[in-house]
């Protein structure tokens, strides 16, 4: 397989610098943080890790049994300058074979997607197996319900698919997991500065017109129901 700099994609969004870090930063903890457990000592695991914000966010919490797993060598090597266990696997299902009933919280946000349909069941399943008894999978997708939806899949070269609800809860359950909670998530919320309040003005109102175009397509008790969000996301345990 040609070797590629995935770093590349991943810096149209991030970067090192103190002021993104602390605003990504509080994303998490606003967005992402009620998905994860109380206790600090959790062992806890990030299956594509990228530039280590998610396990940042942890260690800010106070998490102590931390790490993190990806592919790419630039993100990696960034984790790694920021002090964070982070190693390079190439093969995520083989390292996760290898770590069986190990972890009390696997996490893999915007992972799945990259993964090749023909082996996600497989991949799912390595998740629930290296998981402890009592522990659970947390993770996001791209919502192929959402109004940009088709921009979700393309814009990244190493996507496969995107997911509907139905779709991400069909490899979860064919993976071995069986109480799966599949929500929408937003990261547009209601705020008094100007511009904004604007943003969410406009964000409600053709949230709304996606909603009544379900609707009219599937009827009410269907289309109500269809999350809309860019990004769907998913805990499920055993």
């Amino acid at each position: 397989m040609e070797k590629i700099d995935y770093t590349r994609h991943y810096q149209n969004w991030h970067n090192d610098s103190p002021e993104h870090i602390k605003a990504t930063i509080a994303i998490y903890k606003k967005n992402i943080l009620p998905y994860f457990p109380q206790d600090k000592s959790s062992h806890i695991l990030d299956i594509g890790c990228g530039m280590g914000f998610l396990l940042l966010t942890l260690k800010q919490e106070g998490f102590q049994n931390i790490q993190g797993i990806d592919v790419d060598e630039g993100q990696v090597r960034s984790c790694q300058n920021k002090g964070l266990n982070v190693e390079q696997v190439s093969d995520s299902i083989a390292y996760l074979q290898q770590n069986k009933g190990k972890f009390d919280v696997i996490s893999a946000f915007d992972v799945l997607e990259h993964i090749p349909p023909d082996i996600q069941i497989s991949f799912c399943k390595a998740i629930f197996e290296a998981l402890k008894p009592t522990g659970f999978f947390v993770g996001t997708v791209p919502n192929a319900n959402s109004v940009l939806a088709s921009r979700n899949r393309y814009i990244d070269f190493t996507h496969y698919v995107t997911f509907t609800e139905i779709s991400l809860d069909f490899v979860l359950y064919n993976a071995g997991f069986r109480n799966i909670d599949i929500q929408s998530i937003d990261f547009i919320h209601f705020s008094f500065s100007p511009l904004k309040f604007l943003h969410w003005l406009l964000f409600k109102t053709f949230r709304f017109v996606r909603r009544l175009n379900f609707i009219a397509e599937l009827g009410m008790q269907q289309g109500k129901k269809v999350p809309l969000s860019f990004n769907l996301i998913v805990k499920s345990s055993k």
